[in-house]
């Protein structure tokens, strides 16, 4: 028989996925006609491009590319010489994930852990990169709940709970088009390796809007016609909006930002400039915090109820912490009197851990070191890797806290010191996204149970037992809390095993 029921509705954000998964790619690429052929690597580098993500059904697709630059030494009219190789790595991964359909919204960003390369023969190279997918799937609906029963003796055990419930997800473009100069004593003859990053993503809020900013970290090392090497660094701000409804101050904005296109190329010796278009990819995620109060059971001391539940998944305790990691020490290089002529940064995250309070991670921070050989003619790279330990403080973090961590590198300073040590002194910027995935079951659906037989009796005497409760006394009684707590003179709801409590009905 039906019960006349009270119903809720509330607009929730299921957690369809959050996974980490690493993708090796694999490009052959054959030496151009116009270049040399290869003697040796002299380095390795790439950029990730990420033209396109989609949702569909039980999977989600994510095609891009990495932009590889490999440095070589090679032999022109007897002479050693340094040249280098443009390649594209295209990728086009898809992940199965059980329960997606086209339209939810994803959060999902993908690093180039590392990259290498291998000399098939003097006119045909391999490429091998170790890309990380860091993949978030949401889902916004609507659910409608039972939060009453209509019945005068109702009893019900409640909770409530604050989620993150999502606003609304947006996208939006920004672009760098730039002519970066050289100097002028330089005449360029190839470029050698590009670098670009993302750095410093931070969102402002205004009237229903999300302002969103980063700087693109660029650096170029190229040859120039007389054989000497020369680097370019420039950092490029970039900003964009997005509308979104009913964002406020405390809104909690989750962004990703990412390079989708760049293209890097000469204009000539006489113009001493290199144009640079970089196309960058916008995403912001709003949360706003929501409390809603879920009944977890109930019963009726004089009918005879069953429901039914619906379990969902919500984000709870959603924010954002930050750390910097310090680090200064010297490492010996080895390379005698030879001239350094770049370093990358490189931090390989090897493990995340959520435990009470911070954000536990652990890695190695790598140091290409890009450098001159064979006094000065020609170019090899070398890497120093240094681990490191390093917690990031947050107090809504807990052991069961999902993490999604990005880095930035801040306040670089190298000193080649006598005797072929080099002082590396930077900060590491770590940025810690902590939210928890709390499973919650809804009661959908309330009716009399005309088949359970009932019990008939005054009072009972009942001992209590290990792990009982006077909710579940109560209800296996058909009697209630208060009930037992005023004939047995309790003033408070505890109780201890072997107690003995006069239960009427």
């Amino acid at each position: 028989m039906s019960i006349e029921t009270e119903n809720g509705k509330i607009n929730i954000n299921q957690v369809i996925a959050n996974k980490s998964e690493n993708v090796n790619i694999e490009s052959d690429c054959i030496v151009p006609d116009v270049k040399p052929d290869i003697i040796e690597i002299a380095g390795t580098s790439g950029i990730v491009n990420v033209y396109k993500k989609e949702v569909g059904e039980g999977k989600i697709r994510i095609d891009g590319c990495v932009m590889a630059y490999v440095m070589y030494t090679a032999s022109e009219n007897g002479t050693n010489v340094v040249r280098s190789i443009n390649h594209t790595m295209d990728f086009s991964q898809i992940f199965v994930i059980e329960n997606a359909t086209s339209g939810m919204l994803e959060n999902t960003k993908v690093n180039l852990q590392s990259i290498k390369c291998q000399i098939i023969n003097e006119r045909k190279i391999n490429l091998k990169a170790n890309l990380n997918f860091d993949i978030k799937l949401f889902t916004s609906s609507n659910i409608e709940f039972v939060n009453n029963v209509k019945l005068d003796d109702i009893q019900k055990l409640e909770k409530s709970f604050t989620v993150n419930n999502v606003l609304g997800m947006a996208t939006t473009k920004a672009s760098v088009n730039e002519k970066v100069s050289i100097d002028s004593s330089d005449n360029l003859a190839e470029i050698l390796k590009v670098n670009a990053n993302i750095i410093n993503i931070e969102t402002k809020i205004s009237v229903n809007k999300i302002l969103i900013k980063a700087d693109v970290n660029f650096k170029m090392l190229y040859s120039n016609e007389d054989g000497r090497i020369s680097q370019i660094k420039k950092v490029f701000p970039v900003m964009g909006f997005v509308d979104m409804q009913d964002v406020k101050d405390d809104t909690i904005c989750d962004p990703n930002v990412e390079i989708r296109n760049m293209l890097v190329k000469p204009n000539g010796s006489e113009d001493k400039n290199v144009s640079v278009d970089i196309e960058i990819g916008m995403q912001v995620i709003a949360y706003s915090s929501k409390e809603i109060n879920v009944i977890r059971d109930l019963y009726s001391p004089s009918r005879n109820l069953k429901f039914t539940q619906k379990n969902v998944n919500l984000i709870q305790n959603k924010s954002t912490f930050t750390g910097t990691y310090n680090v200064n020490q010297r490492e010996n290089l080895d390379i005698g009197n030879e001239k350094i002529y770049d370093i990358d940064v490189n931090v390989v995250l090897l493990d995340k851990k959520a435990i009470t309070g911070a954000a536990s991670l652990s890695g190695n921070i790598e140091f290409i070191v890009t450098h001159s050989t064979a006094e000065f003619t020609g170019v090899a790279t070398k890497t120093i890797s240094i681990p490191f330990n390093y917690n990031v403080n947050g107090k809504s973090i807990s052991n069961d806290s999902s993490l999604s961590v990005s880095y930035s590198v801040a306040n670089e300073n190298y000193n080649f010191m006598p005797g072929g040590e080099i002082e590396l002194k930077l900060d590491i910027m770590f940025t810690v996204n902590s939210s928890t995935i709390s499973n919650v079951s809804l009661i959908d659906k309330v009716e009399e149970d005309e088949n359970k037989p009932v019990q008939r009796f005054n009072m009972i005497i009942y001992y209590t037992r290990e792990n009982d409760n006077l909710w579940a006394i109560a209800k296996k009684f058909n009697s209630t809390k208060d009930s037992i707590c005023k004939v047995n003179d309790l003033t408070d709801e505890k109780i201890t095993p072997g107690m003995q409590l006069f239960i009427t009905r």
